[in-house]
């Protein structure tokens, strides 16, 4: 075989494994995307905001849109309560769900509307929302969470059979700089291929 001839094979082989990952990729890209603008308000049990960092205590401000947006859904009547996810995948003492909900509460949400569950990681928190609503008779959620977070929060949702609705926050500064809606789109794909095709649960703590 001549190298000219190899050289030609080895751009076939090339052309056949990368491009179907591309066209996956490009895929997921399109209904991250295409799902994170959409927003589905509607009557609800309870109201979940999917935790991210803090900071010693109180929410980071892609976080703080999160609850801000739970906040506002809370008062139009979408649901009674607002469940606040979140562990302490840092390690710095200080669990997601404790800085989100002192965050609701100094904005004049009751303690009496707040609940909590722990996770580190989205499907860790889902896992224990299901767990929460089976004991308290919750029917029916409604997920919110940033635009590029929507499509793997909710089709994780859907493989615990949890019917849940999504209502993503349109203030986040991630969402509003090009650059991190760029990293954060190109990062879900990654986590969300981990998720769907290698069954990978926790392929990143957001």
């Amino acid at each position: 075989m001549s190298k000219q001839h190899r050289i030609r094979v080895l751009l076939l082989l090339a052309v056949i494994l990368v491009l179907p990952a591309l066209l996956w990729a490009a895929y997921v890209a399109l209904q991250v995307a295409t799902v994170g603008e959409r927003d589905a308000p509607r009557p609800a049990d309870a109201i979940v905001v999917l935790g991210t960092q803090e900071y010693s205590g109180w929410p980071s401000p892609p976080f703080a849109a999160r609850l801000d947006h739970a906040l506002s859904l809370h008062e139009e009547g979408s649901a009674p309560l607002v469940i606040v996810a979140g562990g302490d995948p840092e390690g710095d003492s200080y669990t997601e769900a404790a800085a989100g909900v002192r965050y609701l509460e100094d904005r004049g949400l009751p303690s009496e509307a707040l609940l909590t569950v722990g996770g580190n990681n989205t499907y860790e928190n889902l896992r224990e929302v299901k767990a929460l609503a089976e004991r308290e008779g919750l029917e029916s959620v409604l997920v919110v969470s940033e635009r590029f977070h929507m499509l793997r929060s909710l089709v994780m949702a859907e493989d615990l059979e949890i019917r849940a609705y999504g209502s993503p926050t349109s203030t986040s500064p991630r969402d509003h700089n090009p650059a991190l809606r760029g990293y954060y789109t190109l990062r879900e794909v990654a986590a969300y291929t981990a998720y769907y095709i290698l069954g990978l649960r926790n392929p990143t703590p957001v």
